[in-house]
């Protein structure tokens, strides 16, 4: 679909977007409260030590002193946070258990939230395609209710797809900390931040074309999911580089308010 269709059909069916956005507003406050009510008596005390740490603003000041460019400065601001990485290291030794028992209940609640999301993800996308086809105005809460089947069959194997990624990043997370963060702390935070863009620029690209096979051919989860894996020869280079480009500018965007 080409950008100017895209924004031809935003302006006619523009609606949609308060719907849409009002039904992530939701899901996301309901995943939100569960997940602060699920983690924060269990991390208070952790939290509380890193902040008495000081490492947000230790990794503020070297990224500071890297942009000026002053090798001295750059050193001492290195060493510092080296010395606050160590210390940080002990306190995530000694809050294992907390953290471990945080971890469990975020990717539950975040496989929950992945479930609700991807659902209403192909209702838009079956509105849309409404839309083009026929010019009909499909509403969004209507299509939540009539493609519920199909879009929880294709929620549910989005989830599991997605669980599998998950387990793979954990994999590439571990090897990278485990070989890079105790030798040198700021390889091993780059090397993770590289892992989760790529991984998530790799999977989006993956599944691209999977939703669109489902609502524009009227094909069912498994035959869809197929479909659009046999178009990855034609277009996986193209979608892996936008996404790509995405990521890092989200990214980017998020560190820049971070550090700043």
């Amino acid at each position: 679909m080409s950008f100017k269709h895209s924004l031809s059909i935003l302006t006619s069916r523009f609606s949609i977007v308060y719907k849409l956005l009002a039904f992530v507003l939701i899901v996301v406050f309901l995943f939100s409260v569960l997940t602060v009510c699920a983690i924060y008596p269990t991390l208070s005390g952790l939290r509380n030590n890193m902040n008495e740490l000081g490492l947000g603003e230790a990794v503020r000041n070297y990224v500071r002193e890297a942009l000026k460019g002053e090798p001295e400065m750059q050193a001492q601001a290195y060493d510092e946070l080296s010395a606050k990485f160590d210390l940080a290291a002990d306190i995530i030794q000694k809050n294992s258990l907390q953290i471990n028992l945080s971890i469990v209940w975020l990717i539950v609640l975040y496989l929950l939230f992945v479930v609700f999301f991807s659902w209403g993800q192909y209702c838009v996308s079956d509105v849309i395609n409404h839309h083009m086809s026929s010019n009909s105005k499909f509403g969004f809460s209507s299509n939540l209710i009539v493609n519920f089947k199909k879009a929880m069959r294709y929620s549910l194997l989005y989830t599991a797809i997605t669980i599998g990624f998950m387990i793979v990043v954990a994999l590439l997370y571990w090897l990278s900390f485990a070989t890079l963060f105790k030798v040198a702390p700021i390889t091993g935070l780059a090397s993770a931040v590289a892992i989760f863009v790529l991984a998530m620029a790799v999977r989006r690209s993956l599944l691209f074309g999977w939703v669109p096979a489902m609502v524009a051919d009227g094909l069912g989860v498994i035959d869809g999911l197929k479909k659009g894996m046999s178009l990855l020869k034609q277009r996986f280079s193209y979608a892996f580089g936008l996404y790509l480009i995405y990521y890092i500018a989200w990214l980017g965007l998020t560190g820049e308010i971070s550090v700043f």
